[in-house]
């Protein structure tokens, strides 16, 4: 049985395991919530506890396990490079994928592709670094644009908030989580060198268009947008010009009714 490590059983992580569960693998998942441990048990995967102290993460009890594949969706937080250092250390692996997130990218108004210039001090890019100076297996670093899917989509916090938006004529830099998850299925099964890819929808219409359009379509009021065009536009064609990974899942096919249900 091949071994396959999720750290991080969030939004994004719960789902990918859902998806890469199939005879022949065992899922490992990791989480220092004891509700979720016992939520991914039920699942059928195997579940990991993690202490969290002070911010940081360690493991609690680690099986002396090798792992095939190890896939990290740890979400920024303070303690989060640390807590990445000291659960990396201990692990066996031989390939690992890193969700990143294409806010390491020094704001800019040009098309930014992955050898785009990076905000160093960025935590995110930081773990990045990390992960290439440290890890001695494979690695995978997949940028992601701003994430949309069940229960989760920029306009939520807009409409929650009904602040001025800045920026109306910006360009909109967004990605569903079925296609995230089809990339990092893509890379595990094909993608055996280091590489780093950007994962953003190719269409980038501007904030007043697509949030405008979309909370009218739900039969909101007219959002209100500030001027200015200030914003990074992504690139995302990189992985689909050296893998077999294909763009399926459009930021414009949202369900209204699931977006509903997060209590807008």
């Amino acid at each position: 049985m091949k071994n396959y490590l999720i750290i991080g059983y969030g939004w994004l992580g719960k789902a990918l395991a859902a998806e890469l569960k199939s005879e022949g693998i065992n899922i490992w998942a990791s989480t220092s919530d004891v509700h979720k441990l016992s939520e991914i048990q039920a699942n059928g995967f195997f579940g990991i506890p993690v202490a969290k102290t002070n911010q940081i993460l360690s493991w609690k009890k680690l099986p002396e396990t090798h792992f095939e594949k190890i896939i990290i969706t740890l979400p920024p937080f303070e303690g989060a490079l640390e807590s990445l250092k000291n659960l990396l250390n201990s692990l066996s692996y031989s390939q690992l994928v890193f969700t990143s997130s294409t806010g390491v990218y020094v704001e800019s108004d040009t098309l930014i592709n992955e050898s785009s210039a990076v905000d160093e001090s960025h935590l995110v890019s930081q773990m990045e670094t990390f992960i290439r100076s440290q890890t001695k297996s494979p690695y995978q670093i997949l940028r992601l644009a701003g994430h949309i899917g069940p229960n989760r989509h920029p306009l939520r916090y807009f409409l929650r908030h009904r602040r001025p938006i800045s920026n109306g004529q910006a360009p909109v830099n967004l990605i569903h989580q079925s296609d995230m998850i089809a990339a990092i299925v893509v890379l595990l099964q094909d993608v055996q060198q280091d590489s780093v890819y950007n994962l953003c929808w190719p269409e980038h219409p501007t904030k007043e268009k697509y949030y405008g359009d979309l909370a009218l379509e739900m039969g909101e009021k007219q959002l209100n947008f500030l001027e200015g065009n200030h914003g990074k536009k992504i690139d995302g064609t990189k992985i689909t010009n050296e893998t077999r990974f294909n763009y399926q899942h459009s930021i414009h096919d949202i369900n209204l009714l699931d977006l509903r249900k997060d209590n807008i």
